[in-house]
């Protein structure tokens, strides 16, 4: 078993975008920035890894058998779980049109082709990473 914490590594990239933190705000899911597995003691962590079986999503313990319930996630990362995590209003395609325009930087054009082709608001995964080759090959990365 292998315990990983990526929090320095997070950290060491610098200042947060305050839109990025203002949209993981928004989901309720900001308890989970502090989170780390440096505080857990690796020993009690090693022991309950080798007590879970996967058949059951549970625990086997010398007491019985144990199940983690969304109350216990709420009471230890402090996480809301009521409700919907995150609500999407429908995309319009002139919408997402103008958002690959801004976040991807193509051409209106090509995003218009894409979406045409994709018969609504959506994009393939080849085509983004058809942009992206060219971009590390041009250096033109942002």
């Amino acid at each position: 078993m292998k315990l990983s914490s990526h929090g320095r590594k997070v950290h060491s990239l610098g200042r947060l975008v305050p839109a990025i933190e203002g949209l993981v705000a928004g989901t309720g899911l900001s308890p989970l920035i502090a989170c780390s597995v440096d505080i857990g003691d690796r020993r009690l962590l090693s022991s309950f890894v080798e007590r879970w079986h996967r058949e059951t999503s549970s625990f086997h313990l010398p007491m019985g058998e144990v199940t983690i319930t969304l109350d216990n996630v709420s009471s230890l990362l402090h996480l809301p779980v009521i409700g919907d995590l995150h609500a999407f209003r429908p995309l319009h395609v002139d919408d997402a049109v103008q958002m690959l325009v801004d976040l991807l930087m193509v051409s209106t054009e090509a995003a218009r082709a894409e979406t045409g082709q994709c018969r609504g608001p959506y994009v393939r995964l080849q085509w983004v990473r058809d942009i992206y080759e060219r971009r590390c090959q041009a250096g033109h990365l942002m």
